[in-house]
């Protein structure tokens, strides 16, 4: 599928989800998109009543990232230079239960915060549709890069002695009765299970990747040496973009797109 027709299928789902016709279509659902739809129920970590919030997950899965650049610029001057039709459905996602967190440090409790966050929001304030966006960058940003990229550059020297190695992309392994249960004091909910990337993400959280913060680590890689293909700037910005891990949004500038979320109407934390 082309560029052209990958936004145009974003915007098509766009309008859909901001109308609000995921949830009827699934009341109305064939069998086998019944079947499709408990498949997804199956691999992912959303609470009961979250037809809105899977809806939205699905349909930002299914739009293709931006990676495989060989080269990128220091700043970003075009949509298709970011996963602009990602954001997009982000922006146009509806109600009033909507959150982004902004952090710059990696071994802060950024993490904790948000699943704290997330578990109040389902299950104490009943908003189990609630959509939570990461726009960390900085030194934070480190963590949307997968083993190989840490293991390339040499990232865990950056994080003055916090991290050997990205501990939280790990993925561990949460059965269904971790999914139902809220009180298991080592589940799915819990400093034990639920502060790590993945598992955010298959709650429904979203995290955003900056540009700038790519381009300024690639900066900081050249000035210490750590090169080892000799890239220019542009060419190891690139290289970084394409190591993001799964699910991660590209954006020209986390700063300003926290910006625009705040005036779809998402609320702002900044997490220490």
């Amino acid at each position: 599928m082309t560029n052209d027709g990958l936004t145009r299928r974003a915007t098509l789902q766009t309008i859909a989800l901001a109308a609000g016709i995921a949830g009827a279509a699934a009341a109305t659902a064939t069998p086998a998109e019944a079947a499709v739809e408990a498949s997804a129920r199956d691999t992912d970590y959303l609470p009961e009543g979250a037809d809105r919030l899977r809806a939205f997950t699905r349909a930002l899965a299914d739009i293709r990232r931006r990676r495989g650049q060989r080269t990128a610029p220091m700043i970003l001057t075009k949509p298709g230079q970011w996963d602009s039709a990602a954001i997009d459905l982000i922006l146009a996602y509806g109600g009033r239960q909507k959150h982004v967190f902004d952090t710059t440090d990696i071994a802060g409790t950024w993490l904790t915060q948000i699943r704290n966050t997330m578990n109040a929001e389902a299950f104490a304030l009943g908003h189990p549709n609630f959509l939570m966006v990461a726009a960390p960058h900085g030194p934070a940003q480190y963590s949307l890069y997968n083993r190989e990229a840490w293991e390339k550059y040499d990232i865990a020297a950056l994080t003055d002695g916090a991290f050997k190695r990205n501990t939280l992309i790990k993925d561990p392994k949460v059965t269904k009765a971790q999914v139902k249960d809220i009180e298991d004091p080592t589940g799915l909910y819990s400093d034990t299970l639920g502060n790590f990337i993945p598992v955010l993400q298959k709650r429904g959280v979203v995290f955003c990747a900056c540009h700038n913060a790519v381009w300024e680590l690639a900066g900081t890689l050249i000035a210490n040496g750590v090169n080892p293909d000799k890239r220019s700037q542009g060419e190891l910005t690139a290289d970084l973009t394409n190591a993001l891990i799964d699910g991660v949004v590209l954006t020209p500038g986390n700063e300003a797109i926290v910006g625009l979320l705040e005036r779809a109407g998402f609320s702002y934390s900044f997490a220490a």
